[in-house]
């Protein structure tokens, strides 16, 4: 490690609770909380006085608390001129040492011409806080502008929005804070308060003549005589593997160092790091080092606070071929899982030193292996896996299939392989049932908590169990969320649900973003390079889909040099037999986030990102999606045919090119290939090479979303293809439409064109554009949303977080048809919701005696639910048919029972006399699973299946031994005569 210092003097504070409370050699001078319209203060008893028509009201958005209201935003200019004034007693008496805390929110443009709090003399002495919605400046003057040392920094998450500050001065230093980070500090400004000359202090007015007044709110304020502060003294950088100041790696190796900044109460313990050779070792935001290559770099760290500076040399090793090979073998062997439902993540690259890897199958037909003779597309994305991994799943009821072994090989260099196998089961297909509702997931606020409920978390809807309509959502977990998050950002937004390919799950992703924490721009550049992801068989109860690696976080999908991982989808790729998850992100020029890439217009701007996978655990390297110069945001993508077609928002304030003019709006587009790039929007492009456009501002805002309606949703069209498609604009606003609709949509005639599209109405069947949000969810921001069959739709209404449900198995019916002439049964098992059955029916005759004979067997039910039997021309009398349920126990068990079955004779053809009764039909007494009439089966009956000639064999064997019996018995009782 090697430690330097700032040339400068560079201080450090100790903060005490931003809301004021008296701490350390804090004495308070002053506290104004507005309560009641009060305006003295409860320390000394200083009155503040309102000007221009200044008021002290309520904010809703500050829980109902009475705040400093100027409202200088106003189109009558004249009453543009409120302000409020504190005594100069307060500043007059303070000396040259002060902290300042309220509370504040800013409506005013960043215009530059007006102070948000002024403290001095006039306009050539002051001291000045300017606040607008997106930056904050702290100066100070003794010549007006001609000497007026100062600090302007950008802010995120500002527009209108609360947030709490702390001016700290102390002699001829001064720093501001904003929710415990510091925004910025400036020492040595060679000006005290003293130097002033004067102490007059306004809220809302400046010092110059002609100055705007400030737009904004204040609350809470509280003034302190003394400021602690402490200057830093150094920064010590540590980490494993860290020896006197360097740092010894292998290529793809990965280091977490540390930054220390001494002493515990720096004004800032932040730190940024940046690599001198970003090709050889990269580092985050956070410390990580990731060795790229073999050659030296040297990772730096420099304090928010003071610019302290200490730096580490790093060496990278290359990695000898065998251990690559190896390591990556071992690392691709770890992931494939040892029970298949669905297609395997076989990739045909080491994912950590990206070395060939070919995988072999002991069955082929069941998993395949790397085909040898692969060739990429010409266009789209190129097969990760080679044909590797696809997997062909036996059918429901068909029972799980035997174990494949699969291994993976690589090349080791100087001829050499290695290997490594693993056993995978491959499972049947699940049940299916038809959808008869929805589900949706969203988010409340970009807040910390709203309504006392948290922001930044998942919410989860369900539509009705009484009737098939998308217009039905209600809450679930009382209102609560269903997942929040405490680690990563501990932020969970713009959540996603799709249910798998084969639909044994539904899989959940989300972004890892806390807004309320950190703001829009770090977000941005700082953000997040994971994303949050979970499976779950009943839409409530949702595991890690990293889970088995005992991992309770992320999953890293973006690339170093990415700023921000947002509003991730994903869809299915028939191409690749695979899932292509997407995401907004804005790049820039190394791993060190510091310079963005620019676009079209000179600025920083969002591109789309994508990268594939298998299951939402092992992702292949993001690779960029949608560039096309101009800024662009959440994108959706739904399939129509073989046509796909994506929906995304322009993030431009105006146009992004000569086609897409509308800024902040939703736009449409169509490929046949998904994974192909976009360069450009231009409704000629071609479909098979890129996406073409097809319409412009067809949705407001953001976060657009897609659903094809179930069949029998009481708003389905006459032709069954009615959707519903809608974006985030205050919450979900959906357009009606159709399959049809959509797939006629081009540039010469667009859907967002139709008369009417932009006028709101009711939903209902065959309605076309804009209709009311009556029983959308709640909440109703950026989600997704996903139709459920009545299982999933019941756990759902049923689940609270104290009571978890789960999935309840459905009620069955058995039903048996006896035909006499041909002694054919054939049984019948159907499911409440009109799902698959599976399973065996047991079939057993009642016994008319001990001695009698009966007879028992088991037939296994078809993919229809039925079973076909003969039965023995000896069985007569009443047979008793169960249906046991199956290994899923999703279905519940019924029964049934055949009456007056006539044994057939054996000297005739056909029936006798005694059953003619029998040649149609048998009456049918049919018990439903759960009923009050269900059969319980016989104790006494055989469950072993055995035929009726050995049971007849049993039963002469056991009559004859009683009649040896008894003859023996009547001698004995003669012979004692």
């Amino acid at each position: 490690m090697l430690l330097s210092f700032a040339g400068g003097t560079a201080y450090a504070l100790e903060r005490p609770d931003v809301k004021g409370q008296e701490a350390g050699s804090l004495t308070p001078v002053a506290s104004y909380d507005f309560s009641q319209g009060n305006l003295s203060d409860s320390v000394n008893g200083y009155a503040m006085t309102l000007h221009g028509g200044a008021s002290i009201g309520a904010f809703g958005d500050r829980n109902g608390n009475e705040a400093l209201n100027l409202q200088n935003g106003q189109s009558d200019a004249a009453k543009n001129v409120q302000y409020a004034q504190l005594p100069s007693e307060i500043f007059g008496s303070i000396g040259n040492e002060a902290t300042i805390d309220f509370a504040a929110k800013s409506r005013h443009a960043d215009d530059g011409n007006y102070f948000s709090l002024a403290i001095g003399k006039d306009a050539s002495h002051y001291l000045f806080f300017y606040l607008s919605k997106t930056s904050a400046k702290l100066a100070v003057a003794d010549n007006g502008w001609h000497n007026e040392p100062s600090f302007k920094e950008q802010l995120d998450n500002n527009d209108g929005i609360w947030h709490d500050f702390r001016i700290i001065i102390k002699d001829d230093s001064m720093a501001l804070l904003r929710d415990n980070k510091l925004v910025g500090i400036k020492t040595k400004t060679g000006i005290k308060l003293s130097d002033l000359g004067g102490s007059t202090t306004y809220i809302g007015r400046s010092f110059y003549q002609g100055d705007a007044y400030w737009n904004g709110a204040i609350d809470d304020l509280k003034i302190y005589k003394g400021a602690d502060l402490v200057m830093p003294t150094g920064i010590t950088v540590t980490g494993t593997g860290l020896v006197n100041g360097s740092l010894a790696l292998t290529e793809n190796d990965e280091r977490q160092l540390t930054a220390t900044i001494t002493p515990e109460n720096a004004i800032s313990q932040e730190v940024s790091w940046a690599s001198s050779n970003p090709s050889v070792a990269t580092v985050d935001a956070k410390g990580k080092v990731k060795a790229v290559k073999a050659g030296t770099s040297t990772i730096t760290a420099t304090s928010r606070a003071g610019g302290l500076v200490s730096s580490v040399d790093v060496t990278v090793k290359p990695l000898d071929p065998e251990t690559a090979a190896q390591d990556d073998v071992d690392t691709l062997i770890a992931g494939v899982p040892s029970q298949a439902t669905g297609n395997l993540p076989l990739l045909a690259k080491g994912p950590r030193h990206d070395v060939d890897v070919t995988w072999t199958s002991s069955d082929p037909g069941r998993i395949s292996p790397t085909d040898s003779n692969y060739q990429a597309p010409a266009n789209g994305a190129a097969d990760p896996y080679r044909g590797a991994g696809i997997v062909t799943r036996p059918s429901y009821g068909q029972g799980d299939a035997k174990k494949v072994s699969l291994t993976a090989t690589a090349k080791a260099g100087n001829g050499r392989t290695v290997s490594r196998s693993v056993d995978v089961v491959v499972k049947e297909k699940p049940r299916s049932a038809p959808n008869v509702g929805y589900a949706s997931v969203t988010f409340l606020s970009d807040a910390n908590t709203t309504g006392g409920k948290i922001g930044e978390a998942l919410y989860e809807s369900a539509t009705s169990t009484e009737r098939n309509d998308f217009f039905s959502f209600s809450p679930i977990n009382n209102g609560d969320p269903v997942i929040t998050s405490k680690t990563d950002t501990t932020g969970l937004r713009d959540p996603y649900v799709l249910r798998s390919h084969d639909g044994d799950e539904y899989y959940m992703i989300a972004t890892d973003l806390k807004v309320s924490r950190q703001g829009w721009g770090q977000n941005q550049q700082y953000g997040s390079l994971k994303i949050e992801a979970w499976k779950s068989k009943d839409m409530v109860n949702w595991t890690r889909t990293n889970a088995e690696d005992g991992s309770d976080a992320g999953i890293v999908v973006n690339s170093p040099n990415q700023g921000m991982t947002w509003a991730p989808e994903a869809f299915w790729d028939d191409a690749l037999n695979a899932y292509v998850v997407f995401f907004s992100s804005r790049a820039y020029t190394d791993g060190s986030r510091s310079t963005a890439v620019t676009g079209k217009k000179g600025s920083p701007y969002n591109i789309v990102r994508y990268a594939i996978t298998r299951d939402f655990k092992t992702f292949t390297p993001a690779r960029d999606w949608q560039d096309t110069g101009y800024s662009r945001i959440d994108s959706t993508v739904f399939k129509i045919g073989s046509y796909y077609y994506r929906m995304t928002k322009n993030e431009e304030n105006g146009a992004a090119g000569s086609y897409i003019v509308d800024g902040k709006s939703t736009f449409l587009e169509r490929s046949k290939c998904l994974t192909c790039t976009t360069s450009s929007s231009d409704p000629d492009a071609d479909e098979t090479s890129t996406w073409r456009l097809l319409d412009q501002r067809l949705l407001p805002f953001e976060g657009p979303e897609s659903i094809a309606l179930n069949k029998d949703d009481v708003n389905q069209n006459e032709a069954g293809d009615a959707m519903v498609i809608m974006a985030d604009s205050g919450g979900y606003q959906p357009f009606m439409t159709s399959k049809t609709d959509l797939s006629k949509t081009d540039w010469s005639h667009r859907l967002s064109q139709t008369p009417g599209w932009f006028t709101q109405k009711k939903p209902g069947k065959g309605v076309t554009g804009y209709v009311t949000d009556d029983g959308m969810p709640t909440p109703k921001r950026h989600g997704a949303f996903v139709a459920v069959p009545r299982n999933v739709l019941e756990a759902m209404h049923r689940y609270t977080t104290a009571n978890p449900s789960h999935l309840e198995p459905v009620a069955s019916t058995t039903q048996a048809e006896y035909a006499s002439d041909s002694r054919k049964l054939t049984v019948t098992v159907k499911a409440e919701d009109q799902g698959d059955v599976a399973g065996t029916v047991s079939i057993t005759q009642s016994p008319a005696s001990r001695l009698s004979q009966s007879w028992t067997t088991d037939v296994k039910l078809g993919a229809d639910g039925k079973a076909t039997l003969t039965v023995p021309d000896e069985v007569s009398g009443d047979i008793r048919v169960d249906y046991q349920g199956y290994t899923d126990k999703l279905v519940k068990p019924s029964s049934t029972k055949v009456t007056g079955l006539v044994a057939k004779a054996a000297d005739s053809g056909g029936p006798g006399p005694s059953d003619t009764h029998l040649s149609q039909t048998s009456p049918i007494e049919q018990v439903k699973a759960g009923g009050a009439g269900s059969v319980s089966p016989d104790p006494g009956l055989s469950q072993t299946g055995a035929s009726v000639g050995v049971i007849a064999l049993a039963a002469l064997a056991c009559a004859v031994l009683a009649i040896c019996w008894l003859r023996s018995a009547g001698y004995r009782s003669a012979s004692r005569h």
